[in-house]
């Protein structure tokens, strides 16, 4: 009886757990690489050693570009992963693996859930083939492994959005409740997790969620829905969750710190982006890639929905907006990347899950199916054979050059893709549409396992600092060092320098004594920011010069002659 429920958990579970497999297997792969999961771990670095939980600091100073849910995580699973391992990885409080685990456990856990809300409120066939498409869609698997706030908050907000809908079908009679009150269940927790969203990467979660709403309740002619769903428990909810900490961290932190976490990173960044600007069609060329292989299902959703128009329900409805509203508003603000529409990307699951089990439906078996197939073994055959071809025989030229030191991982990966074109061609042979899923899935996670894992292993030493630590440790252990222009963490994450003050004008740089150690970036240093001259560069001699991660520090100490 046990084994015979084993299975069939394992059976109905098998996609998320083959998706934690994949991020177990890339867990310990790579240390914290250039340029954001520094600052992170640095943060976290100094939450232990000040005995901090109400702000996080960066470089001695409280850190103000975003709430602090997800500094809570890491520092929690840090605190619990050094106990519990006696320090496995760990390097100063801090381990990269401990500080994926809120980003992973968003991604597999939400995995797991939309499959689970799939099989109740959607299509029950087409809920395996959802979960399927998200845990094999290129950025979801991406942001999973990454120790950025961005998973967590999509995660959140996009399971505040399926349970709100799922209270709304309850409520109109479109799904059947298990409780009297379930619908009011739903609600509560939908607002729980937008309350936790907004204290994880602030206001915007709520912008979204009202925009995605208010779009909704004017396609289904609706507005009584604002009042039958309880929105004033939204407010209850939000100003319990979110009001305390924002009062507390604004006592603390002081005006300044305020100012600059609500008004600054949230308003001016909107209106007067100053960083990743980009234009407004930009989310068109971020999905396309970030959505692959999907993507090529795309036009033929879009088909599949608009012949089945007519029978949208408030869940389609809601779905497609889910998807249109966020990267719509998004677009309207200058700074943009893909990560910041991770959100929309279960709504699109369940959209490509639908139609995949409608052409399954239609087309199995079929010569539909045998063509749809053979494309997908030709299209994969065809990259695996040039892969293979670049990196099993010598070609010569620039490209030869650039990818000698992968050749590696390439050589894996394009044997790959042909295994997987031979997956495909099998199945149009026999005419089986149903595998045709499962075949793309297998395909993207044995190329994701292969990058990362062999590959990510190959870019540790151009994107870690471990290399970087160790060639100036000698140098600064004990002493002082200074930083020009603002701090960036891979300088100091992995030594015993808990800080180095920043120096911004040039009559700081003056003041110091001879001998001073000074470490800058270098983008910043050789170049005229800050007004320096060739003189004033002069007055320090390099003494550590090292790329990482697309750009470099050096280390420098200030000459005993001006």
């Amino acid at each position: 009886m046990i084994s015979e429920y084993f299975k069939q958990t394992l059976r109905e579970n098998r996609v998320p757990i083959l998706f934690f497999l994949l991020l177990l297997a890339t867990l310990p792969t790579r240390g914290l690489w250039a340029p954001d999961e520094p600052d992170f771990a640095q943060c976290v670095r100094e939450m232990r050693e000040y005995g901090s939980w109400m702000l996080p600091y960066l470089n001695g100073e409280p850190y103000n570009e975003k709430p602090i849910l997800f500094y809570w995580l890491m520092k929690g699973f840090a605190i619990a992963g050094d106990k519990l391992t006696g320090g496995f990885g760990f390097t100063n409080g801090v381990s990269a693996w401990a500080l994926r685990l809120p980003s992973m456990l968003s991604a597999g856990l939400f995995v797991w859930g939309i499959q689970k809300w799939a099989a109740r409120f959607a299509d029950k066939n087409a809920a395996e083939l959802s979960a399927l498409v998200l845990a094999t869609t290129p950025i979801w698997i991406w942001q999973a492994q990454f120790i950025q706030i961005d998973m967590l908050f999509a995660a959140l907000v996009a399971w505040s959005w399926l349970a709100w809908l799922s209270g709304y079908l309850i409520l109109r009679g479109e799904a059947q409740a298990l409780s009297k009150n379930e619908h009011k269940t739903w609600f509560i927790i939908a607002y729980a997790a937008l309350s936790l969203a907004f204290l994880a990467k602030g206001p915007l979660a709520l912008v979204l969620s009202a925009a995605v709403l208010i779009a909704f309740a004017v396609w289904q002619r609706d507005w009584k829905m604002l009042l039958q769903t309880r929105i004033d428990w939204a407010i209850a909810i939000l100003i319990l969750v979110v009001l305390p900490w924002y009062i507390a961290a604004s006592v603390k932190g002081g005006a300044a710190y305020a100012y600059n976490m609500i008004i600054h990173q949230n308003i001016n960044r909107a209106l007067n982006a100053w960083d990743h600007i980009q234009p407004w069609w930009r989310y068109g060329e971020y999905i396309a890639g970030d959505l692959m292989p999907w993507t090529l299902l795309l036009p033929s959703m879009l088909i599949f929905q608009y012949k089945n128009s007519a029978r949208h329900n408030s869940l389609h409805r809601f779905t497609i907006l889910a998807v249109i509203v966020p990267v719509l508003l998004l677009s309207c603000s200058q700074s943009k990347q893909g990560k910041y529409v991770l959100m929309i990307y279960p709504f699109v699951a369940l959209l490509v899950g639908e139609m995949l089990q409608g052409f399954i439906n239609e087309a199995e078996p079929s010569r539909r199916a045998r063509c749809f197939g053979a494309l997908f073994a030709g299209l994969l055959g065809f990259i695996g054979l040039a892969a293979c071809a670049a990196a099993f025989f010598n070609l010569g030229g620039k490209l030869q050059l650039k990818i000698a030191p992968y050749l590696g991982p390439i050589k894996l990966i394009s044997l790959i893709l042909i295994f997987c074109a031979c997956l495909f061609a099998w199945g149009a042979i026999r005419g089986r549409a149903r595998n045709f899923a499962w075949d793309v899935g297998i395909a993207v996670g044995l190329l994701f396992l292969a990058a990362g894992t062999w590959g990510f292993k190959s870019l540790e030493p151009h994107k870690g600092y471990r290399a970087w630590t160790i060639a100036t440790r000698p140098h600064i252990t004990g002493r002082k060092v200074y930083f020009w222009q603002t701090i960036r963490s891979g300088a100091m994450i992995y030594t015993d320098n808990l800080t180095m003050p920043e120096l911004r004008t040039i009559a700081q740089l003056e003041a110091l004594p001879p001998g001073t150690l000074l470490v800058a970036t270098m983008r910043d240093w050789p170049t005229s920011q800050g007004g320096l001259t060739d003189a004033q560069r002069a007055m320090f001699e390099t003494i550590v010069k090292m790329p990482v991660g697309g750009g470099g520090f050096m280390l420098m100490k200030k000459s005993n002659s001006e």
